[in-house]
C-alpha cells in the first residue's frame, strides 16, 4: 500500500514522500480501516513545519483526520463488521466527562497518522460515520468539528438567542457557525480579509468586523448587543480584543494555535463583567459521538473549501499554509 511520510529534516510541502509498504494487519482489540478520505487540519501544518508535533531525526506520517471502511477484524472484536463506515476519536484515553490530557494526538511525535491506504486502529476509538454524510464529509469531525462542540457546548453552552462570534474562515469556525445557528443562535465573523464574500451572506451571518481595525472587539460587541460565546481560533495573541466583545458572563473559547504568543489580560474586564477564558482541545469520544447524532438529527453537512487528490497530498498542504480557505480541505483515495 501507499503511504505519504514527512522525512526528517523536512519542513516544507514539497519534501514529502510517498511510500510502498505492506499492508499492515490488525492485532487483538483492532481493526484494519481501508482509508476512503482525509482532511487537514491547522495543527498539520504546524507540524510539518515544525518543531511542534515533531521529534529530532525522525520521520513522520502525517494527518490525523480520517474516514473509512472495515475490511479486517482483529480478535476479539465484536462491536464492529466488516464493511462499516467509521471515523476515529482523536482523544482515545478521553472517554467523557472531565478533560484527560492526551497530547497532540495522531499525526505528531511518534504516532503515525492517516496519510495511507490502510491504518491499524484500536476498535473502542471508532465512531460510526453519520449516515447522511458523504466519506470526504465525515473525514472532517474528528479535529475541527469536535474542537467546535467543545467550545459551543461543553461549558456554558449556547441556546437559542445567544451571540456567538467566531474567528476567521476556517473548518473550525465555520463548523462552529453551522452548529450555533443548528440551535438557534445569531452568529457573527471577524475576518482579516475577504469581508466582501458572498458566502456570508449565503449562510446568513449576522455581521462582519474587521480585525484589522483598532478596537475591533468593541465594535462586535456594539454591533451585536454583546458577543455571549468567542470561539477564538486564532489564539492568545488575540485575547482582550475578544475579552471585549463579550457581553457581562460571556466566555471566550481559545482553540487556536496560530498566535500563541501570551498577551497580559485585561483583568479588570474580566472582573467587572464576569468574564470567563476556557482553553479547548479537541474533545472527548462521547462529544464526537454527540456531535455525529446532532449532525444527522439537522442534516447539517460542514463546508469544504477543496478536494484534493491522495497523490497529491503535498499540493493540499500548500494550499492550507497560503491560507486561502473556506472550511476544509478534504484528500479523497
Amino acid at each position: 500500500m501507499k503511504q505519504w511520510v514527512i522525512p526528517a529534516d523536512v519542513t516544507d510541502p514539497a519534501g514529502l514522500k510517498v511510500e510502498n509498504v505492506a499492508v499492515p494487519e490488525p492485532g487483538p482489540g483492532q481493526v484494519r480501516v481501508r482509508v476512503t478520505a482525509l482532511s487537514l487540519n491547522a495543527r498539520d501544518g504546524l507540524i510539518l513545519s515544525g518543531p511542534f508535533g515533531r521529534l529530532p531525526g525522525t520521520d513522520l506520517v502525517p494527518l490525523s483526520d480520517l474516514a473509512g471502511v472495515v475490511d479486517s477484524l482483529g480478535a476479539d472484536v465484536t462491536a464492529w463488521q466488516v464493511g462499516d463506515r467509521v471515523t476515529r476519536g482523536h482523544a482515545p484515553v478521553w472517554i467523557g466527562g472531565r478533560p484527560v490530557p492526551f497530547g497532540i494526538g495522531p499525526g505528531s511525535l511518534d504516532d503515525p497518522g492517516a496519510a495511507a491506504e490502510h491504518v491499524i486502529l484500536d476498535a473502542g476509538t471508532l465512531v460510526a460515520a453519520p449516515a447522511h454524510l458523504s466519506d470526504s464529509e465525515a473525514s472532517t469531525l474528528q479535529v475541527a468539528g469536535v474542537t467546535a462542540w467543545n467550545a459551543l457546548f461543553d461549558t456554558n453552552p449556547v441556546t437559542a438567542g445567544d451571540r456567538v462570534l467566531v474567528i476567521g474562515s476556517g473548518g473550525v469556525a465555520l463548523y462552529a457557525l453551522q452548529l450555533a445557528q443548528a440551535v438557534g443562535a445569531e452568529v457573527y465573523v471577524a475576518l482579516r480579509s475577504r469581508h466582501d464574500d458572498p458566502r456570508w451572506k449565503e449562510l446568513q451571518v449576522a455581521g462582519i468586523v474587521d480585525t484589522t481595525d483598532p478596537g475591533w472587539g468593541e465594535r462586535a460587541k456594539a454591533l451585536s448587543g454583546g458577543i455571549t460565546k468567542v470561539v477564538n481560533t486564532v489564539g492568545w495573541g488575540l485575547l482582550n480584543e475578544c475579552l471585549a466583545a463579550l457581553e457581562p458572563g460571556g466566555e471566550q473559547a481559545v482553540v487556536g494555535l496560530y498566535d500563541p504568543a501570551p498577551q497580559a489580560p485585561d483583568t479588570m474586564l474580566l472582573t467587572v463583567n464576569q468574564l470567563s477564558v476556557r482553553g479547548v482541545a479537541v474533545g472527548s469520544l462521547a462529544m464526537h459521538r454527540e456531535l455525529a447524532q446532532f449532525m444527522a438529527h439537522h442534516d447539517i453537512h460542514p463546508l469544504i473549501s477543496e478536494h484534493i487528490a491522495f497523490d497529491r497530498l503535498p499540493d493540499a498542504f500548500t494550499v492550507l499554509r497560503d491560507g486561502a480557505v473556506f472550511g476544509k480541505i478534504v484528500i479523497d483515495l
